[in-house]
Order: structure tokens, then C-alpha cells, then sequence
């Protein structure tokens, strides 16, 4: 997959001069091989990336040579974003009709003999296997249409365009080939499992999977194909509770009410198989671009926004009296092992774990130190260094889904910017108040957190001791998706009541900030006198 990409990049930017013995035959003769796979999802993947392979010599662009004859040339995808809206699709269509029939080669356009190229487009009909369809786009130096239909099609679903994306999907000359739906699908997955994109857009997705897998007269009958699309749904099933995954299993409910007895059997058998060794690629809507020089160039800017929140933040917390707390290791440790909690978390965003809990009791500082965190790190801020994201629990609807995105969308940042963080930069979640917010999901699980294509973050997240129960860790504690103890990927410490000399050293600082009637001495003074006002 990660080769396919490259390649695209490469083709895009008409990279030409590789060196053929050294780089360019060596990699088409290995991809080539892989044929003999009997996987079909590497046998895709490989054809996808030799059909890529195919045009990266070649002086066009893919989009140029399918646009040629409707005179529009898109420099790479800083043009096509923005001049999708108006591009002509029937052109677009017409250049693929093109490639079907056959084009130039030796100077960046090729010519295919159009028996062959009728042969490769009624494979469908030609009861051939689907691996036999996959394998035709390696080993022979064919250009085949399926490869710029899905470059086409993937650029209008990244820019949002799902109606155009639609009608290439289905007219297409090549919308019968199976490695065509095969790549379709992968898409439409792909879409439906990316939290970035719109509710509407990815259920939109999922009802186009069912489509392609029930109607055998529009879309053939693709076992492979219907396969693939069942496994999509089952991996979409297979995630934390929210929408899509109960569009995804509906409809896989659905498919079963109205099967067969043997479409039943297909069913059942594909749910027995193992969906994760198939990832799906999260790339989100809009700077999904093939072009690594389109896609500097058109990178919103984030930094300038980053800079204004943190003079908003430091402006805003400017006069807080603060005393820095202290905290034991877990419920049961003594007193006596207290520790700066300040110096432990610091520790803790420079070692491996990923999970820092802090417990204490109502008004034990909690907040006042998730705050004064949220300074210390803003503070420190430099360019492309970790955002801290102070996110007040409470605050948020339903923190266990989409959690980031919600709060930088509270604090304004447009989706673009909050795809290209998502895409691009790490966070320190500095979630408070888990216990206010009802809390019984476990947060870094729920978001997916440094999952693949997900958001990169660490997280320090406090919490009422009282709330907890006896099993309190299983709602903190990472998974364990690299086969690494989970407790060691977290962390926790319960805050200790304050010292005798941290409650004057309070008292001296609020005076000197505040400057109210009252002494210092008459504050202590009074504390001495009622006791219990020490306990608050």
C-alpha cells in the first residue's frame, strides 16, 4: 500500500530519468511475481501499485491524459482541488474511453491493441476468476483503465464530491471489473472508517457498499468483490459503539434476512475469517493529495492558529495562584513517598507510556493543576513540538467518540486544519473531570487513540477517587495492540493534601496577587482558629 502511494505521487509529479536496471525493472519484476499470491488483497495491491508503476516514466499526468481532450490541464492536485467543481465530467469519461480503445505510449501516450483491451474489459462476462482479473494489470506492460479510473474517482471523494464520485463509479467503461469494484470498495471503506468525514458522507458510503454487493445486475456477480464488501462492514462493525458501526452491522443483518441458503453459507463463512490482517487506509477528505509538492503548498496554516491560542491561553491564566502540588504513586502508598506531581507528569510525556491518571479528592487541585499544566506547556511551545489540549470533560458531548476534533472545533479551528493535525501532529490531552461527565467508557480506547490513521496523543486525564471502583484501571489503561503490557504504557498518582508550609506559601501569593483587606497572618490566623477551613 505504502509503495502504491509513492508511485502515485511519482506519477503525478512526472518524475521521470529512474534508472531502469537499478530501480525501475528491478520493482516491476518483483511486483510482477507476486501474482503467483493467492491473496487476492496483496494481488490487488500489487497490480495497483504495477499499474502506477506503469506511468511514472510517462510525460502526462494521469489526469492530463484524461482530460486532454477537454483542453483543461490540472497541474497535479493544487489544481484539481480547485477546479473540481467545475470539471467536466463527460470529458473526463471521454478520456477514459480513450485508454480503453487505446492511446499513445512512447512519449506519454500508448497505444493497446483493442482486442486486448476488449478482453481485459469482458473478463467479467468470460467466467474467469478474479484473481485471473487482478493478475492481468501485472507481469504485461499494459496500461489498463481501471488504474486512472480510480485515481479520478479518489480525487472527487476526497474533495467531497460523492455524486460525482457516483456517476464515474457507474459508467465508467471499465465499472464491470471486478479489480475495478475491488478498488471501490476499498475506498468507500476507507470513507465510512474515517471519523474526519461527515456523519452523512460515511453512512452515504456504507448504503453504496450494500448496493454494489445486492444489485448483481448493475454491478455483476463478483464472489471475491461481494467478499471484500462483507469484510469492510464486518471491520466497520467490529469498532466502538457509534453510528456507522450500527449502519455496518444493520446492514450485514439486513444481507442476511434476504439470502439464500447459500448466499447464508457465503455469509457465515466470511464472518469466520480474520478482518484485521486487511487494513483499511485512513486518508481524510480534501488534503488527501498524491503530490507531495501540492500538498505542501496547499497545507492550511495551523502554526498561526496555534500561536494565537497560545497567547490566548497565557493571557487568560495569567494571574492564577498557584502552588505546585504534590501526589503519591497509587491509593495505598504512604504519604510519606510524596512527590512533585509537576515533575512526574514531565517525566511521563518524555518516556513510552501513554496513560497518566491523577486521582485526589474534591477540591485536592485537580483542576487547578490540569490548568496550570495547560500554561506550562503552552509556555514552552515551540513549532511542530506536542499541542497541549486542555479539554474540560463535562463540557463535551459524548467525549467517547471523536474527542479531539470536538474541542478543537470549540476552539475554532476549521476542518481542514483539523484534518492536517489529525494527519500530521502529536497532542497531550490533559482531559479533566472524568468523574463530573458520567463517565464509564474508557477515553483512549473509545477515540482509537494512536491507533493507525488515528490521532497521536498522550493523555493525562483526573478523576475523583471516590467515583472509582474496584476495577478502576480497565477504564484507563491503553489496549494492548502491540502485545506490550498495559500496565506499562500507564500511570498514576493520587494528589496528597497540602503541607503545612505549601498552605502559607498559597496564603502569601494569593495576598500579593489579590491585595485584599486582609493580611496573610490574619488568613493563617484564621485557619488556625477553625480547623475544618484547612480541609477545604
Amino acid at each position: 500500500m505504502a509503495v502504491s502511494r509513492i508511485l502515485d505521487a511519482m506519477a503525478d509529479t512526472k518524475v521521470k530519468g529512474l534508472d531502469r536496471e537499478k530501480l525501475h525493472e528491478p520493482l516491476t519484476l518483483y511486483l510482477s511475481e507476486i501474482k503467483d499470491i493467492s491473496d487476492p488483497y496483496l494481488v490487488y495491491q500489487a497490480a495497483y501499485a504495477y499499474q502506477a508503476l506503469l506511468y511514472v516514466p510517462d510525460d502526462e499526468t494521469l489526469w492530463q491524459a484524461t482530460l486532454r481532450r477537454t483542453g483543461k490541464v490540472l497541474q497535479g492536485v493544487a489544481g484539481l482541488v480547485s477546479a473540481v467543481k467545475g470539471l467536466d465530467l463527460n470529458g473526463f469519461m471521454d478520456g477514459l474511453k480513450d485508454i480503453q480503445q487505446g492511446v499513445s505510449g512512447a512519449v506519454g501516450v500508448f497505444k493497446l491493441a483493442k482486442s486486448t483491451i476488449d478482453g481485459v474489459a469482458s473478463l467479467s462476462g468470460s467466467g474467469r476468476g478474479f484473481l485471473e482479473c487482478m493478475k492481468e494489470g501485472l507481469g504485461v506492460k499494459l496500461k489498463l483503465t481501471w488504474y486512472p479510473a480510480l485515481r479520478g474517482a479518489e480525487t472527487l471523494l476526497r474533495c467531497g464530491q460523492l455524486a460525482n464520485f457516483k456517476r464515474i463509479i457507474c459508467e465508467a467503461p471499465c465499472r464491470l471489473d471486478p479489480v475495478f469494484q475491488w478498488g471501490v470498495c476499498q475506498l468507500l471503506g476507507e470513507v465510512a472508517a474515517d471519523s474526519m468525514w461527515d456523519e452523512k458522507s460515511r453512512g452515504s458510503a456504507v448504503m453504496l457498499l450494500g448496493e454494489i454487493y445486492s444489485n448483481r445486475t448493475a454491478w455483476g456477480d463478483h464472489k471475491n468483490v461481494q467478499e471484500w464488501i462483507l469484510v469492510i462492514l464486518m471491520k466497520l462493525g467490529s469498532t466502538d459503539g457509534n453510528d456507522i458501526q450500527v449502519a455496518a452491522d444493520n446492514l450485514i443483518r439486513d444481507l442476511e434476512s434476504k439470502a439464500d441458503t447459500q448466499e447464508h453459507a457465503f455469509i457465515q463463512v466470511c464472518r469466520q475469517k480474520d478482518h484485521a490482517v486487511y487494513p483499511l487506509r485512513i486518508a481524510s477528505p480534501l488534503m488527501a493529495s498524491p503530490s507531495l509538492i501540492d500538498r505542501a503548498q496547499n497545507r492550511p496554516d495551523v502554526e498561526g492558529h496555534l500561536r494565537q491560542l497560545r497567547k490566548q491561553h497565557l493571557m487568560e491564566q495569567g494571574n492564577v495562584v498557584y502552588i505546585p502540588p504534590q501526589a503519591k504513586a497509587g491509593l495505598q502508598a504512604s504519604d510519606e513517598s510524596r512527590f512533585q506531581l509537576m515533575e512526574k507528569v514531565k517525566e511521563f510525556l518524555n518516556n513510552e507510556q501513554k496513560v497518566f491518571l491523577l486521582l485526589g479528592d474534591p477540591g485536592a487541585g485537580k483542576s487547578t493543576f490540569s490548568r496550570a499544566l495547560d500554561r506550562e506547556l503552552w509556555n514552552t511551545y515551540k513549532k511542530d513540538c506536542d499541542i497541549p489540549l486542555h479539554i474540560n470533560l463535562p463540557a463535551i458531548d459524548k467525549p467517547e467518540h471523536d474527542m479531539i476534533a470536538k474541542q478543537l472545533r470549540k476552539m475554532e479551528l476549521t476542518e481542514p486544519q483539523i484534518r492536517e493535525l489529525k494527519m500530521h501532529r502529536k497532542f497531550v490531552l490533559i482531559c479533566d473531570g472524568y468523574d463530573e461527565s458520567q463517565q464509564t467508557h474508557n477515553l483512549y480506547t473509545a477515540n482509537r487513540l494512536n491507533e493507525p490513521g488515528e490521532w497521536t496523543a498522550k493523555m493525562i486525564i483526573s478523576c475523583r477517587t471516590e467515583y472509582l471502583g474496584t476495577d478502576y484501571r480497565d477504564r484507563f489503561q491503553p489496549g494492548d495492540r502491540n502485545q506490550q503490557s498495559k500496565s506499562a504504557l500507564f500511570q498514576e498518582a493520587v494528589m496528597t493534601p497540602f503541607s503545612e508550609s505549601q498552605i502559607g506559601s498559597y496564603i502569601n501569593e494569593y495576598v500579593s496577587v489579590h491585595q485584599p483587606l486582609w493580611e496573610a497572618k490574619d488568613y493563617m490566623q484564621a485557619l488556625n482558629l477553625i480547623p475544618s477551613l484547612k480541609e477545604l
